[in-house]
């Protein structure tokens, strides 16, 4: 059987698994020979949006919601490890997930927990100090991460008005002017059914999926509050950024303004160039930056190549390297050479490999109900669940000409962002 038929077949049958529930908020439903369940809530909403007299507030409130519901008013992680399961989150720039992985046999108990969680959280005071301090506690962390402080510094020298630029996890001075009120305002946000929408992978078939759905949305809060927000366009600045600190080596980073996801990939398929051709560069020991950088010449110690954009708001492509300063501008003429030449250093047949590393990833995602969720919430987000199985396809009819051909837009070796974080110098 040759891989087209067996794509075609695979995402035919996931396709035939999952299908949209009609209730107030969207609710993804797909089933699974799986006795490990996954209940999550999702929302287009995270730190873009804030004002920036509370920055920090959408991580905020991701620490404060398992403290408590109306019907569980203590810890919601604790509950759930006592059903054998466990809860995590995440808040970015655009989104937050607040999601459930456990037993089947605990499923509704979960979705009561979630659903209480999500439209009737406590915040009380005296848990929003608690995680605030917290916070406090991670901002003094990341200081420490010689690769966050300067990839955010990047951002804030690049941008002026872009919200990119401010850091996910906000200021202690902004914290601290977050008050009850405007938790409750901002979270008014999430309850918008245009905002957010529900996963659910399970073994339960649906007609007791949605007997359950049914008591759970008969009470449910429902906010239709706009996010109101003007994203204005800016030309980024291309400035060399010079830190010290106290690091042992040399942090690089070699940046580009990347396009938001929403203007530049209305045909979705280029979504995945950038994926395909960070493998490439970077993805594994045979990527070209670690072949040429790390291994034949010897000039740095890590090497990584990545994007990050969202639907509303242009990003940041770059190259970062932990290497010795004496060595930087070497590292520099070897990443040119390497950016003009990708269409002699690249052979056909690796790029074939990549795609075949694509799709061993993507079957592989599928062996559990929690990447399976993962997968379908982080697709509606961006555009539909339906891309969790249709990218297979995509990736299948993507050439490598086209590939480079997107890169080079935005990728150059004559205009681009240094950010160098160095260890300071000894007092003399």
């Amino acid at each position: 059987m040759n891989r087209k038929r067996i794509i075609k077949e695979f995402i035919e049958n996931q396709d035939k698994k999952t299908k949209v529930l009609d209730y107030p908020f969207k609710v993804i439903y797909k089933k699974v020979d799986n006795p490990i369940s996954f209940v999550a809530f999702f929302t287009k909403v995270g730190s873009i949006y804030e004002k920036d007299d509370y920055k920090g507030i959408a991580h905020l409130i991701e620490h404060c919601i398992f403290r408590g519901s109306q019907k569980y008013s203590q810890d919601i992680s604790k509950m759930i490890n006592s059903l054998g399961g466990y809860t995590n989150a995440y808040t970015s720039y655009d989104q937050t997930a607040y999601y459930i992985n456990l037993p089947s046999s605990s499923l509704f108990q979960a979705m009561d927990i979630l659903w209480d969680m999500v439209f009737n959280p406590l915040f009380r005071k005296e848990d929003v100090e608690s995680e605030r301090n917290i916070i406090f506690h991670e901002i003094k962390m990341r200081d420490d991460d010689p690769f966050v402080v300067l990839f955010e510094e990047t951002l804030k020298s690049m941008y002026s008005v872009n919200p990119i630029r401010h850091p996910i996890i906000g200021y202690e001075e902004t914290l601290k002017n977050i008050d009850l009120e405007i938790i409750s305002e901002f979270y008014s946000y999430y309850r918008n059914p245009e905002n957010s929408f529900f996963v659910i992978v399970t073994d339960y078939d649906e007609k007791d999926i949605r007997k359950k759905l049914d008591d759970l949305f008969k009470a449910c809060k429902i906010d239709n509050k706009r996010i109101e927000v003007d994203f204005t366009e800016e030309n980024v600045k291309y400035d060399k950024l010079e830190l010290k600190g106290s690091v042992s080596k040399t942090y690089l980073m070699i940046s580009y303004k990347a396009p938001k996801l929403s203007e530049k990939y209305k045909d979705i398929e280029k979504s995945y160039y950038f994926s395909l051709i960070s493998y490439i560069l970077a993805g594994s020991s045979y990527g070209l930056f670690n072949r040429i950088l790390k291994n034949e010449k010897k000039l740095v110690d890590a090497v990584s190549f990545d994007m990050y954009s969202t639907n509303e708001l242009p990003g940041i492509i770059y190259f970062a390297a932990v290497c010795e300063y004496k060595n930087i501008n070497k590292i520099i003429d070897e990443y040119k050479k390497i950016i003009s030449g990708l269409k002699s250093l690249i052979e056909f047949d690796f790029f074939d490999v990549v795609k075949e590393n694509f799709y061993s990833s993507a079957f592989w995602s599928f062996e559990t109900s929690s990447n399976q969720g993962m997968l379908i919430g982080s697709n509606e987000l961006f555009k539909t669940y339906k891309e969790a199985y249709n990218y297979l396809y995509k990736i299948e009819n993507i050439k490598l000409n086209d590939v480079l051909d997107l890169f080079y837009d935005y990728v150059r070796t004559d205009d681009f962002m240094i950010s160098i974080y160095d260890k300071e110098s000894p007092p003399s």
